[in-house]
């Protein structure tokens, strides 16, 4: 821990979640600092929360946790949380979001995040969701996720923009 971080001390009932899960190489969720996880009983406020303790280094210039950082844990809160609430078991997209900015989080402030889920068809799921400091709410987002079929990868390799051949080998005409 450096000078300028502070103890994550995360309410009771939270657990860090692994995002790198055995996994050799990093992803974007192992970078944006830890996250917490608590699930409560079936159907309340807590049934599923993710937070996260504000750090110096997820502000912005002027001293406010950055509007990034908080669309990050929106999408988490939606995906995992609007997934977790509809009973999914796997990877969902992030196919639109929508953003409000209602207030500001400072260091040290621990941000909870909740989804409420709207509607689930075949191959799609919406929720809203809150981030809040306390009572009060500091961003409202509205998000729309793919429900992949099969084991849940979410998209294939092509549309993902993964080339079929090493980039050192130019594609056959």
């Amino acid at each position: 821990m450096t000078s300028y971080e502070i103890p994550d001390d995360p309410p009771e009932g939270f657990t860090l979640v692994d995002f790198a899960r055995g996994r050799p190489e990093p992803n974007f969720n192992m970078h944006v600092g830890n996250m917490y996880v608590k699930r409560g009983e079936k159907g309340t406020r807590d049934e599923f929360v993710l937070a996260i303790r504000v750090q110096q280094n997820m502000c912005n210039p002027a001293g406010g946790l950055h509007g990034g950082m908080m669309m990050t844990v929106a999408d988490l809160v939606g995906t995992m949380g609007g997934g977790y609430l509809a009973g999914l078991r796997k990877f969902l997209p992030t196919v639109s979001m929508t953003f409000d900015f209602v207030a500001p989080a400072r260091v040290g402030d621990w941000v909870e995040g909740r989804a409420e889920l709207i509607r689930q068809t075949r191959s799609l799921l919406f929720t809203n969701i809150y981030l809040t400091v306390g009572d009060q709410k500091i961003l409202r987002a509205s998000s729309i996720a793919k429900i992949s079929s099969g084991d849940g990868t979410g998209y294939t390799k092509a549309e993902a923009g993964v080339p079929s051949t090493p980039a050192s080998q130019p594609p056959s005409p």
